[in-house]
């Protein structure tokens, strides 16, 4: 016969399975929403970024280096899309190598590569090639993307600028 106490012990043991359960939902369903966020971002995907981030998602990027002239801080989403959209010319890949939630943040380690117009850089010719790597924090609320904080390698991306031979 089962005592009261195993008893106890069998609900502790289903409700803690429930819960990591849960909780391995949760994080997926964070990652899946910071993954789509992040890759409709760079591939000019404005509408499914508009879907999974909130009209007043706020910006920021410490570590640009003033002469990147990237604002400290974007307070809302169509003001960011905006400055993506002037800024972001040429072609873009971006790779996720590993991600990981933190709570209600996905950290995401990503890998950028692309081509851009020379005399966005300060350099002459038409287009160089560029390669980066860098941390992206996305505070994702109630399926929403409500923070991107970007934490780039800034030196890294002007040493790997190549011009193109057109």
């Amino acid at each position: 016969m089962t005592s009261y106490t195993d008893l106890k012990k069998i609900f502790i043991a289903f409700s803690m399975l429930a819960i990591s359960q849960f909780t391995g939902a949760l994080d997926m369903s964070q990652t899946k929403i910071a993954t789509a966020y992040y890759k409709a971002l760079y591939s000019g995907d404005h509408d499914l970024v508009q879907k999974v981030a909130s009209p007043d998602m706020v910006f920021e990027d410490p570590s640009a280096p003033a002469e990147f002239e990237i604002p400290p801080v974007i307070n809302n989403l169509e003001d960011f899309l905006s400055f993506m959209k002037a800024n972001l010319q040429g072609e873009v890949m971006v790779t996720i190598k590993d991600s990981f939630v933190s709570n209600d943040r996905v950290i995401l380690m990503v890998e950028v590569k692309g081509m851009l117009p020379a005399s966005s850089v300060g350099l002459k010719g038409s287009m160089v090639r560029y390669e980066t790597s860098g941390v992206t924090v996305l505070h994702v609320v109630n399926g929403k993307v409500i923070r991107h904080t970007d934490f780039m390698d800034y030196p890294g991306l002007t040493k790997s600028f190549k011009p193109i031979n057109q």
